[in-house]
């Protein structure tokens, strides 16, 4: 297995990566055992939507609390999975699930916002923000003006990023991730960027 993992309250699960947005569970990487996993998938079809059970803390090997506090999902609901199987030399064939919430998979294109979330901590996130407001936009976007109008949408509030972080509003561990919202004025807004000379067509 992979170094740097966290335990899980759920099933001896371990993880090498989560992201938790207002108790909600966003994303998660998830290993262990197949008998393992499976009865982790059963305890979640089976979960009052505000009970034990609908919980999942993830801890260091060291933490003595199955639940800390700021990162521990308290809402699991709305959950797509992909999972695949890798050969261990101590385990033997170990379960890989990614955990992730719906708004992940698909932009919303009639409410005009959308996520992204990477892996690699070290990618680009505001390229990644910006291939998705490309996505979202009715507005053809020129490449040049991507950090002209993601500075803009930033000051709007209609770009959150989140870092590597565990604080009171997320914990983010092993990814990054943006959430991305077109205003209701996104074309008056270009169309006065291009008058007063910000952006060049």
């Amino acid at each position: 297995m992979m170094e740097n993992l966290w335990m899980t309250s759920r099933n001896n699960l371990m993880s090498d990566a989560f992201f938790i947005f207002g108790r909600r569970l966003m994303f998660a990487s998830l290993h262990g055992r197949d008998a393992d996993m499976l009865a982790f998938q059963a305890s979640l079809q089976s979960a009052s939507p505000y009970g034990f059970n609908s919980r999942l803390g993830f801890r260091q090997p060291d933490e003595k609390r199955e639940c800390p506090m700021l990162t521990t999902a308290e809402t699991l609901t709305d959950l797509c999975k992909h999972i695949t199987k890798y050969p261990t030399h101590h385990y033997g064939a170990v379960t890989h699930m990614f955990l992730y919430a719906g708004v992940l998979a698909e932009p919303d294109l009639d409410a005009k916002t959308g996520w992204v979330i990477l892996d690699d901590v070290s990618a680009d996130l505001d390229k990644a923000a910006w291939q998705c407001l490309q996505q979202l936009s009715d507005v053809p976007l020129l490449e040049h003006w991507q950090h002209r109008i993601l500075d803009e949408l930033s000051n709007k509030g209609c770009i959150s990023r989140y870092l590597p972080a565990i604080d009171e509003h997320a914990a983010v561990v092993g990814v990054q991730a943006a959430k991305v919202a077109v205003p209701e004025d996104f074309g008056e807004l270009v169309t006065c960027l291009l008058r007063n000379g910000s952006l060049r067509a």
